[in-house]
């Protein structure tokens, strides 16, 4: 490994510390703690297993996914700051490596914190029933690689936030691009009565199986699911080379890159 490769990996785990223990994810876990909260006052818990399960899915799709966005973008926009050069022993550190040092970062930070979450998830699963007596406490246990959709959703979250910090470095910016993001991607998500996704439900940003009136849709066809994540990893793809095409440097590789990226996402949620 060079010495300039060596640097940005170096800085790469220290990005990845600031993102993990960014305070915006405390913060945005009051959000859970207040849901869960007011589900055990009211009385409305199912198994246990069943009740664990959710919270810890809810989490990560709804709590620590957006919560990355912000990270990754905070952390990238502040890439700069004297503290962050301390590691590098004064080896010569330019933009696009910063860039590539955050991507690095939120793939050995919150995505892999994420994976573990899953792996969590993937444990409690095999406790849940899928015939609880309430409708909405339903929950299908799924296979370990379906469960990859959901570090995948972290990662392009916490990319995106890195590619907004480049490309829009405005006050305000972020919260326009999440929201157009939430606006656009929101109506693909149709609640199914049928166990089925609708088809337009698997351009969505996040795993199909909430998209349900009550509980969580039964298990997919295994091929529909890999080709959504590949879908969902394409899409992450896409924003770390956008990040990096922002950068001075050659562009051939990258634009090469996206290329095939972007045909590559088109072609897997074309499948599903």
């Amino acid at each position: 490994m060079s010495v300039g490769a060596a640097a940005v990996w170096r800085l790469g785990a220290v990005e990845a510390r600031r993102l993990v223990c960014h305070p915006v994810y405390p913060v945005a876990m009051l959000y859970i703690a207040a849901y869960v909260a007011g589900a055990i006052r009211s009385g409305e818990t199912g198994p246990a297993a069943n009740g664990a399960y959710v919270v810890v899915m809810l989490s990560l799709l709804l709590v620590y996914a957006p919560a990355t966005v912000v990270a990754g973008n905070r952390v990238a926009a502040a890439t700069f700051r004297s503290r962050v050069h301390e590691p590098l022993d004064g080896t010569p550190v330019g933009v696009r490596q910063h860039t590539a040092a955050a991507i690095i970062g939120v793939l050995r930070g919150p995505a892999l914190v994420s994976l573990a979450a899953t792996g969590l998830l993937q444990v409690i699963g095999e406790f849940t029933t899928a015939h609880p007596e309430r409708p909405i406490d339903v929950v299908h246990h799924r296979a370990a690689l379906e469960y990859l959709q959901i570090p995948a959703v972290v990662l392009g979250a916490g990319l995106l936030g890195v590619a907004v910090a480049r490309w829009l470095p405005r006050p305000g910016a972020l919260p326009l691009t999440v929201l157009l993001v939430w606006i656009s991607t929101v109506p693909l998500y149709q609640p199914s009565t049928t166990g089925t996704p609708y088809d337009r439900t698997w351009f969505a940003l996040w795993p199909v199986w909430l998209s349900t009136d009550a509980g969580l849709l039964p298990r997919q066809p295994l091929d529909q699911e890999m080709w959504h994540l590949a879908y969902l990893l394409g899409l992450g793809v896409l924003a770390a080379i956008a990040a990096l095409l922002r950068t001075a440097g050659p562009r051939r590789a990258l634009c090469a890159a996206a290329v095939v990226a972007a045909v590559a996402t088109a072609a897997a949620d074309a499948v599903t």
